[in-house]
């Protein structure tokens, strides 16, 4: 009620509650879940539930003998290096790494960095947060190049046996769009969609907004951000990210 009387008095366009419960009497959207995964006790029963093409998607990068590393502020640098250059190829603008450095000083014992290494190059990384039983995987990212390695598919089994190993029940995969590409690739680890429902108190004759990549409108922008130089996208990018919902 506050809110609302907050956006009356602003002349705001719209404000927008974003939670898991349908009990609220306001247009909504509810285009996205979370991808959660209850975790079984031990890594034996993980592998048998991933199933056999799964389990064989994660093996094929073994013959080239990545290894991963959990840590801290100091693997920092190159989880940026991965993270930001994966943003840009997505057309997205990047937050600034003091905001992954604060996240992991203020919240030391709850967060942790994942660097997947090939040789001495950092390939893929990770931000894992955890909180009472469960372990979200906020952010995520491989570089391009090694796809055909399977690199992605290894992490994530590597990061699901260190959630089963530090003693969370559940492995939340993130958010995604309903039957999206990164939906389809959370579902075939076993995890189960969990509906959002995004509220919105409209100002009159205000449709609901359409803040997201797949609004035509922002279709140019997306392409130009794609052809920036990295080192630019990484100078632009926190100056607008922090403008956005």
């Amino acid at each position: 009620k506050h809110a609302k009387s907050a956006a009356d008095q602003h002349g705001w366009e719209h404000i927008e509650y974003r939670m898991c419960d349908d009990n609220l009497d306001l247009p909504s959207a509810s285009r996205k879940v979370s991808m959660i995964l209850k975790l079984p006790g031990d890594i034996t029963q993980l592998d048998n539930d991933l199933g056999a093409k799964v389990r064989a998607q994660c093996k094929q990068a073994d013959r080239h003998e990545p290894q991963i590393v959990f840590g801290s502020v100091e693997l920092l640098d190159e989880f940026y290096r991965v993270f930001s250059r994966n943003m840009r190829d997505l057309g997205t603008p990047v937050y600034p790494k003091v905001f992954f450095k604060t996240i992991l000083e203020e919240l030391p014992r709850h967060c942790t960095i994942v660097v997947v290494r090939l040789g001495q190059a950092a390939v893929g990384t990770a931000f894992l947060a955890g909180y009472k039983d469960m372990l979200e995987i906020p952010w995520a990212s491989t570089r391009r190049e090694y796809n055909s390695y399977n690199i992605n598919m290894w992490m994530y089994r590597q990061m699901l046996i260190h959630t089963i190993k530090n003693g969370y029940d559940y492995f939340d995969f993130g958010r995604s769009t309903i039957n999206a590409g990164t939906y389809q690739f959370k579902k075939q680890w076993g995890a189960k969609p969990l509906q959002h429902h995004w509220y919105y108190h409209l100002a009159p004759d205000k449709a609901l907004p359409q803040l997201n990549p797949d609004n035509p409108r922002y279709r140019l922008a997306i392409a130009a951000w794609k052809r920036l130089p990295v080192f630019v996208a990484n100078i632009l990018g926190p100056s607008i990210v922090k403008h956005l919902p």
